[in-house]
C-alpha cells in the first residue's frame, strides 16, 4: 500500500512538473534560430561602431552587424529575414527607475489624471467616476489614481465626507499624483483603525479639518500602510494589471521594466507570475530594507535570473515636491494657507537613521538607490554615502540617487568624488515645470530642475526616467524634454541644463543598463549581448521635435517578438 501510495506522488509530482514546464513554455517561446535585418538603420549605443545596415542574430543573441550581402554569406536560406523598411533598429528602451506594473492599474482602476495626462478636471468627476466603478465592483478596494489637487477646477483634495457619498461600506483610496499621498474614506478610516486621537508617525501625517478631525488625507509615512493594503489585489485583478503593463511597455518599445520600491507584500503577490514566466519583458527588482531583510534570511525568495534581476535596496529620504513634501533647504515659493510660513518640507527619516541604512546594506556589500527630490534631502543623501564610505572603505559599490530634482552644481560634484550615479526624473519639466517656476519653487530654481547639462559636464553617468505610474513611461518623450526642455505650456524651462539627443538616447538604453548592472548583456547592440530590441519606423536623432508621430513596429525580448502581438515580423 505504502508503495503504491508513493508511486502515485511521484506521478503526482511528474505530471506537476510537465504541466509547469508547459505554462513556462507557452509564456516564453524560444526565439527563431536565426534573423537577419536589413534594409534600415541600426543605432547601436555602442561608440566603438554607432551604427551599421544590417544586424544578424542566431537564437537569442546578437552575432553580427555590418552589410546585408556580408551577414547573408552566415546564414542558410531558411533564415528569417525582417524588413526594416527604412526604419531604425535599437536596443529596447530600460526603466531607470519606475513601479511596474502600476501603468497597468487602469485595467481595475479609476484613472484620475488631469490633463495633460488625463481628461479629470474637478472633484465631482471624481466622484462620478468612483461610484461608475462601485456598479462593477462591488466588494474590495475602490481605487483612483494620479489625483493632482493643482490641477482640478477647486484646487484642493476631496475630503473623506466627499469620498463617503460614494460608498460608506467599501473603502476607497485615491492616490496622488506624486505616489506620497493619498485620501480615504470613513470606511478606509476604521478598516486602517484610525480616528481623530491617532497620532501622526515619523516622517509622515494624517491630515486635519478645522476642527482637528480626520479629513482622510494621508502623508508619506501615514500613507505607506494604506498604499500597501489597498493594493493586495487578488490573484486575477493581479493578473489584468500586469497584462496591461507588460502590452503598454512592449507597445513602446521598452524591454527591460523595473519595481523601485518593492514591499514583502507586493513580492510575494508577483512571485506565482514570475514562477511561470509569465512577463514577457524583463524585469528589475529593487526591495525595500524589509524585503531585503527577509530576502537575506529566507524568508523571501525569487527566481533571480537575466529574466528577473535584483536591483540596489531602495531607501527615501523625502517626498514629492509636488506634493509638499520634499525637503528643502529654503521655503516653497508659494504655500497653501493652511500651511506655517517657511516651510521646508521635511525628511522620511533623520539624518543619523538614513546614514545607519545605507551603511548597513554598503557594508554587505549591496548597492543602495535613495529617492531624493529635495535640495536639503540630497544633501543628507549623499551625507549618508560618506558616512558609508568611511565605515567599509574596502567595498566598491556605487550608490543610485533617484530623482535628484534639485541637486546643485556642488551636489553633482560630491556624487563624482562618491561614486553617486543619479536617475532624473526629468519629465518634470514638462508635466509641473510651470508649477515647479509659479507656484512651488519659483523661476530661479525650477529653471535648474533635473540639471542634465551640468551633470554631463562632471562627467556623471545619468539616466533618465518617468516614476511610473507617476506619470507614463514614455522614453521618446523623456528624450525629447531633455532635449527640448518644453513645459506643457509650452514654454522653455532652463534651457541651458538641454542636453543632445545622442546623449539623451544613452541615458534611457546603456547608461539605464549600466545603472541596473546588466550593461554587460544589453543596453547596446554588440555581438554577444541579447537581442532586445525595438524597430522604430524613422531615425528619432533627425525627427525627435515630432516624437509622439514615432511609431514603435517592433519589439523583441531575448529574440522574442513580443509585440506587435501574434504576428511576425517580415
Amino acid at each position: 500500500m505504502a508503495k503504491k501510495l508513493l508511486l502515485g506522488v511521484l506521478v503526482l509530482a511528474v505530471l506537476l512538473a510537465i504541466v509547469v514546464g508547459g505554462v513556462y513554455r507557452w509564456f516564453n517561446p524560444p526565439a527563431p534560430p536565426a534573423q537577419l535585418f536589413v534594409n534600415g538603420t541600426v543605432v547601436t549605443m555602442d561608440p566603438a561602431r554607432p551604427q551599421a545596415s544590417a544586424m544578424l542574430v542566431r537564437r537569442d543573441t546578437i552575432v553580427a552587424l555590418g552589410d546585408e550581402a556580408s551577414l547573408r554569406d552566415q546564414v542558410s536560406h531558411d533564415v528569417r529575414v525582417i524588413d526594416l523598411k527604412g526604419g531604425v533598429l535599437m536596443p529596447g528602451f530600460i526603466e531607470a527607475h519606475g513601479h511596474f506594473p502600476g501603468e497597468g492599474l487602469a485595467a481595475v482602476a479609476v484613472d484620475a489624471n488631469s490633463p495633460p495626462i488625463g481628461d479629470l478636471y474637478s472633484i465631482n468627476d471624481l466622484l462620478e467616476r468612483l461610484k461608475m466603478l462601485a456598479q462593477k465592483r462591488s466588494q474590495g478596494w475602490l481605487l483612483a489614481y494620479g489625483f493632482d489637487d493643482t490641477r482640478v477646477g477647486e484646487q484642493r483634495f476631496p475630503t473623506r465626507q466627499e469620498l463617503d457619498t460614494v460608498s460608506q461600506d467599501q473603502p476607497i483610496l485615491v492616490t496622488h499624483i506624486s505616489g506620497h499621498l493619498g485620501v480615504v474614506n470613513s470606511a478606509a478610516l476604521t478598516l486602517l483603525g484610525l480616528d481623530d486621537n491617532s497620532q501622526d508617525p515619523s516622517g509622515g501625517y494624517y491630515g486635519r479639518d478645522a476642527d482637528g478631525h480626520l479629513n482622510g488625507l494621508l502623508a508619506e509615512s501615514a500613507f505607506a500602510p494604506v498604499r500597501e493594503q489597498a493594493l493586495a489585489l487578488s490573484a486575477m485583478d493581479g493578473l489584468k494589471v500586469l497584462n496591461k503593463a507588460s502590452q503598454l511597455y512592449l507597445s513602446r518599445g521598452i524591454t527591460f521594466a523595473q519595481n523601485g520600491l518593492a514591499t514583502p507584500t507586493m513580492l510575494r503577490h508577483l512571485r506565482p507570475a514570475l514562477d511561470i514566466g509569465m512577463l514577457p519583458l524583463r524585469l528589475d527588482i529593487w526591495p525595500d530594507a524589509e524585503a531585503e531583510h527577509q530576502l537575506e534570511s529566507g524568508a523571501l525568495s525569487l527566481p533571480w535570473s537575466k529574466k528577473v534581476t535584483r536591483g540596489p535596496v531602495k531607501l527615501v529620504s523625502d517626498g514629492s515636491i509636488q506634493g509638499y513634501t520634499a525637503f528643502l533647504s529654503q521655503p516653497y515659493y508659494r504655500l497653501p494657507p493652511d500651511y506655517p510660513p517657511g516651510y521646508v518640507g521635511f525628511p522620511a527619516m533623520d539624518a543619523a537613521a538614513l546614514a545607519a541604512r545605507v551603511t548597513e546594506f554598503h557594508c554587505k556589500g549591496r548597492r543602495v538607490a535613495v529617492h531624493a527630490n529635495g535640495d536639503a534631502a540630497i544633501t543628507m543623501t549623499l551625507d549618508a554615502v560618506a558616512a558609508a564610505r568611511r565605515a567599509c572603505p574596502q567595498i566598491k559599490a556605487d550608490t543610485v540617487l533617484v530623482h535628484a530634482q534639485m541637486a546643485t552644481p556642488t551636489q553633482l560634484d560630491r556624487m563624482v568624488a562618491l561614486d553617486v550615479t543619479p536617475t532624473f526624473f526629468n519629465t518634470h519639466v514638462y508635466y509641473w515645470g510651470d508649477r515647479h517656476r509659479d507656484l512651488f519653487l519659483g523661476p530661479q530654481r525650477a529653471a535648474r530642475i533635473s540639471p542634465l547639462a551640468d551633470a554631463q559636464k562632471r562627467g556623471l553617468r545619468f539616466t533618465l526616467h518617468a516614476d511610473s505610474p507617476v506619470v507614463p513611461f514614455l522614453p521618446l518623450q523623456l528624450v525629447w524634454n531633455a532635449v527640448y526642455r518644453r513645459t506643457s505650456g509650452g514654454e522653455l524651462l532652463g534651457p541651458q541644463q538641454a542636453i543632445g539627443v545622442q546623449r539623451a538616447l544613452q541615458a534611457v538604453t546603456i547608461d539605464a543598463a549600466r545603472q541596473l548592472g546588466v550593461d554587460d548583456w544589453t543596453g547596446s547592440l554588440v555581438p554577444g549581448k541579447k537581442a532586445d530590441l525595438v524597430w522604430l519606423d524613422r531615425d528619432p536623432r533627425e525627427f525627435l521635435q515630432g516624437w509622439q508621430s514615432i511609431q514603435v513596429l517592433g519589439t523583441w525580448v531575448n529574440g522574442v517578438l513580443r509585440y506587435p502581438q501574434g504576428q511576425e515580423a517580415r
